[in-house]
């Protein structure tokens, strides 16, 4: 079993650490609070956390100078800086030394959960290790790059050639195909594996607001904004930033990028100080890069320099070989890491497997681990049976057709959940209705996650966790926008 997620918070206040254990109180977690930077730095040695609060003034240091020595003993820790103001200086400073985030006193508990969340997802994607098939002896804990296709072996190679070279790569593939995975394996197994690692979705804002993520902003740079704020580039030196679906980015910051991976160059939005910083950039894209080109929404210029490094991913139906050893380790992780089932070993009988060799597999492996991770919920049994995988195959097909049978027959629903012999139809229909509702959201929203998590009243990071917990495809909403 995975031990719970450990949090520090290092402030000489005690009301603070109880705000944060009652604001995190549902999530399982261990709480440590420290009242002053020596004991901080104590038990962060000892309980090594997984994020630190850390308020901007101690009785024995400033917040400040105990970041640089929490960084001298675990350089990819997610800090969350404290202060008292907005326009605190010590928040610019904390922010340039590489601090996650920073919040404001007085703080609503909603909003210490979404940092705290999006901190632990920022740590798991450093520390959760990508195995690659070359290690033989497979672990629990963590991913694991699965296939022996020739396809793959390509990839698997250029992984340790990326790896070996700290320049920028692209890597090209079907949403599932496992793009994410493949930018942590290079990351974990590269010069920069020891510093921080942060993902963008650069789908997730607006042309103006992911440049000021990436590049800071000054004062006054876009309206109603009046403190200087630190980008990525600044805040992630010396580590590692992958931007999903470049294509989302917009033709000005891609100049502005192409400048960056050639000198390290950059202003921030709204000023004119030229900034230096060493970050390795890793892109995605779930189109053909040539396409995107020929169309005007890549430039070439940024095509052509990072083309020579460019990792293309198989889709899953061109990987038939693959299936049974996708499946096998699917199952196995089910059984062994998250014990979906309690019967110990699941296999996967004949017919199933024919069911999943015939199926097209839009959503890829992505697709495939969560119909078998739901085909696994709905049967509870030793062997996962064809009748559950055909449905969770329908279901999976229908949620993907914009519009189409987003209406769910709860007639034949609870027919079909008594002839299985279900007993727990109650949490099957939940994750349904949860299904369609944040179907529905995304699609109003055209797959802006940022604004459906504040719809749904959830954190963005809850909400990814639903995505992939319900095998939804965000690609099939981004094309309604």
């Amino acid at each position: 079993m995975r031990r719970p997620m450990r949090m520090l918070v290092i402030d000489d206040d005690p009301g603070v650490a109880l705000i944060v254990q009652e604001a995190l109180g549902s999530f399982a977690m261990e709480f440590h609070s420290a009242d002053c930077g020596a004991t901080g730095l104590q038990l962060l040695e000892k309980r090594r956390p997984d994020v630190v609060l850390l308020d901007q003034m101690l009785p024995d240091c400033t917040g400040v100078e105990l970041i640089k020595k929490i960084q001298s003993i675990d350089s990819r820790l997610p800090i969350l800086f404290v202060t008292s103001r907005k326009s605190s200086d010590l928040a610019i400073e904390a922010m340039k030394l590489g601090t996650f985030d920073f919040l404001t006193k007085p703080f609503a508990p909603e909003t210490i959960a979404e940092k705290v969340l999006e901190a632990i997802e920022s740590r798991h994607l450093m520390l959760m290790p990508v195995q690659l098939p070359s290690q033989n002896e497979p672990s629990d804990v963590g991913d694991r790059l699965v296939g022996a296709c020739p396809a793959m072996q390509t990839v698997y190679k250029s992984i340790g050639r990326a790896a070996a070279h700290d320049i920028p790569v692209l890597l090209q593939g079907e949403n599932g195909t496992g793009k994410e995975l493949v930018a942590r394996a290079i990351y974990q197994h590269g010069q920069r594996g020891d510093r921080p690692f942060h993902k963008i979705s650069c789908t997730d804002f607006t042309a103006q607001w992911l440049e000021s993520e990436l590049l800071g902003h000054e004062p006054c740079a876009m309206p109603g904004l009046m403190t200087q704020r630190i980008g990525k580039f600044e805040q992630c030196n010396g580590g590692t930033i992958l931007l999903e679906e470049i294509a989302a980015i917009p033709h000005a910051l891609q100049s502005k990028l192409l400048r960056y991976l050639s000198e390290k160059r950059f202003e921030r939005l709204g000023g004119d100080e030229t900034l230096h910083s060493d970050v390795t950039l890793f892109f995605t894209t779930s189109y053909d890069a040539e396409e995107l080109v020929a169309e005007g929404r890549l430039r070439p210029d940024l095509y052509y320099l990072l083309s020579g490094f460019l990792i293309k991913l198989p889709p899953l139906r061109e990987r038939e070989d693959d299936l049974r050893l996708l499946v096998d380790h699917f199952v196995s992780q089910f059984s062994r890491v998250e014990r979906i089932s309690n019967m110990g070993a699941v296999r996967t009988s004949d017919d199933s497997l024919r069911l999943l060799a015939d199926y097209s597999w839009p959503g890829n492996v992505s697709e495939l681990r969560s119909v078998l991770r739901r085909a696994m919920i709905e049967s509870q049994g030793a062997v996962i049976a064809s009748e559950y995988l055909r449905r969770v195959l329908r279901e999976s097909g229908a949620d993907r057709r914009h519009g189409e049978a987003l209406d769910t027959n709860w007639e034949r629903f609870v027919d079909e959940r008594i002839s299985s012999k279900s007993n727990d139809i109650y949490s099957e229909a939940v994750i349904e209705m949860e299904r369609h509702l944040i179907s529905l959201i995304l699609r109003q929203t055209g797959g802006n996650q940022a604004h459906a998590a504040r719809l749904l009243g959830i954190t963005r990071t809850s909400l990814r966790k639903k995505i992939n917990y319900l095998g939804l495809e965000i690609e099939q909403f981004l094309a309604t926008a």
